[in-house]
């Protein structure tokens, strides 16, 4: 497979640095069992990486219960974050960011809310590792819009075709090509069928593969 260059790379934070799914998963079907829905695994994937908001609209639709997307969103990250010290990285994550510390501009761009972007980059002990931090708070579109990551390169003062997205949603992927960068997935489980080769320049296994890809330039 040929080399990608980056000029600049943007992490996605929840899957791709941190081992964060399965917690999301467990956290959303408790919130939404005390309102009397099943949110089941099924439903869990199809809001990967779109942020809460999305996530209680689907559980709205599904369940038929009111949200109040401020409100709920609220408790499900406080949910969350009490829980954000079992949290784990992603194999390869902590190479991958030494290796590329002080050689190209790094971001990390997360449709989650700063509040738990900061608590779970303090929990797994990145919080120094970005000097360009975009969330879902600071834009007025969420994934797969481009407007995170769009903010991401414009922070980082490099142009979007010079920067590489690394992302394991598909929501993030199409997100990292409607911003015009070069992309390269890392989904959790089995990624053919769900998209991924039709919208990422090359789908891995895992973040020591995409490291063998990458030209840092």
């Amino acid at each position: 497979m040929a080399q990608i260059d980056a000029g600049a790379i943007i992490f996605d934070m929840d899957g791709l640095l941190v081992d964060s799914e399965p917690l999301w998963a467990e956290v959303e079907a408790d919130f939404a069992r005390t309102r009397g829905g099943e949110f089941t695994r099924e439903l869990a994937r199809r809001c990967v990486g779109q942020g809460l908001a999305n996530t209680l609209r689907v559980m709205r639709d599904a369940f038929g219960f009111h949200v109040d997307i401020e409100r709920d969103s609220a408790e499900i990250i406080d949910r969350f974050v009490a829980r954000a010290r079992d949290l784990a990285l992603k194999p390869g994550a902590l190479e991958l960011l030494n290796e590329v510390d002080g050689v190209v501009p790094v971001a990390l761009g997360s449709s989650s809310s700063r509040r738990l972007v900061v608590s779970v980059l303090d929990a797994v002990g990145l919080s120094s590792r970005f000097g360009v931090v975009v969330t879902g708070d600071d834009v007025e579109h969420p994934k797969p819009a481009p407007d995170i990551f769009v903010k991401c390169a414009r922070e980082l003062g490099v142009m979007p075709a010079r920067c590489l997205v690394l992302e394991d949603s598909l929501a993030g992927v199409r997100a990292g090509r409607a911003a015009g960068m070069r992309v390269i997935a890392v989904p959790e489980g089995d990624p053919h069928g769900r998209g991924f080769e039709d919208h990422a320049d090359a789908v891995v296994a895992d973040l020591f593969e995409a490291r063998r890809l990458i030209s840092l330039a």
